[in-house]
This record gives C-alpha cells, structure tokens and sequence, in this order.
C-alpha cells in the first residue's frame, strides 16, 4: 500500500520516536498515520501522538534538543514545530484518565516498510478520540467523521489488519454517550452494516 505522506515525515518519526523512546515516554500513533496503518492513505504533513500528561517535562526537554519550539501548550496538547517549518510539526494529545492511559496501554506496536516499528492506537480508541475531538470541536465534525466513516468501510469489508483488536462497539457506545455523540457515532455504524 502506498503511503500519501510529506517525504520528510518517516524520518522525522524516526528521530522523534528514537528519542521519546530513549526517554521512556509511552506514546502511539494517532490522526491520519494511525487511518494509514489501518489501511487506508491519507495525506499528512505533521505527525500526531497521544501521550501521558505526566510526560510532558520529558516531551518538552526532547523536542526543544530536537529543533523544536513549542507553538501552543494546553493541558490536553502540545503543538511543536521547527524553525521555517523545516522539520514539519509534532502535535501531541495529552491523558491524564484512567480511560485515556488504558489507550497507551491497548496499543500495538505495527511494522511499517516507511514508518518503521511504530505503537499505535487500537482502531476502537482511535474512533473514540475522534467522536472525543467532534465533541470538543464541532467545527472538525466533517474531517473526523470522515475518518470515521473511511475506517467503518476498512473494518466492513475486513481489510485492518489483524494485528489490530476487533471493533469494540460496546466500548464506542460507551464513550459516544460520554461525549453526547451518539447521534453521529449511530448513523456510521447504520452505513457500515448496510453495506
């Protein structure tokens, strides 16, 4: 399968993986690399990672020694990015929860001929930290529920991979109601098994 990524990307993941794995910070693979590795490409210019918040000392040292300057700081994420955008961003979405570690702990670590070995996120976490995303901005609803709806498609016609855990849609139910999404996260599980 052909990856649809900025050409800088695989080597910059692996500098940035080299060193947080060096420093013992638990992360995985989110956004639009994690869609990639479940089977299907979509273009990205950035890379995305979710971590643990009690990291972020860590993070920061790392990705400052790396050519990085931090753009934006919230609790729930950092955005870095290098001088003249040279090294392309790193963003990264924060946990805290008992919810949000058990997703660090669910990943999988996936070979990849362009990425490398790399953790990512459980395709049933991933589809949470979307309808998670939609619900903290609506204005992201159209890309994310696009997401959603390409990774429906995927598991419908048993294209993930099986290295990756099954559907939980018990757990999807679970979380949509969380958020107050379960309007969005019904009607993309109504077109999966109608097609």
């Amino acid at each position: 399968m052909e990856k649809i990524i900025d050409p800088k990307i695989p080597s910059v993941l692996g500098t940035v993986s080299k060193h947080l794995n060096e420093q013992h910070v638990p992360y995985a693979l989110i956004g639009a690399m994690a869609l990639g590795l479940y089977g299907f490409p979509r273009y990205t210019s950035d890379i995305d990672l979710i971590t643990d918040s009690h990291s972020w000392p860590t993070i920061h040292k790392t990705m400052d020694g790396l050519g990085y300057e931090c753009f934006q700081k919230t609790d729930a994420f950092a955005q870095f990015d290098s001088e003249m955008g040279i090294l392309g961003k790193v963003d990264f979405l924060f946990v805290r929860s008992q919810d949000g570690l058990a997703i660090l702990d669910r990943r999988v670590m996936v070979e990849d001929d362009l990425l490398g070995t790399q953790p990512v996120v459980q395709p049933t976490d991933y589809i949470v930290l979307k309808l998670m995303a939609i619900a903290n901005n609506p204005e992201r609803a159209i890309s994310d529920e696009a997401d959603i709806s390409v990774f429906l498609k995927l598991h419908s016609k048993q294209m993930v991979p099986e290295i990756f855990e099954p559907l939980d849609t018990e757990r999807l139910n679970l979380f949509a109601a969380r958020f107050g999404q379960e309007d969005i996260l019904q009607k993309h599980l109504k077109k999966k098994i109608s097609k």
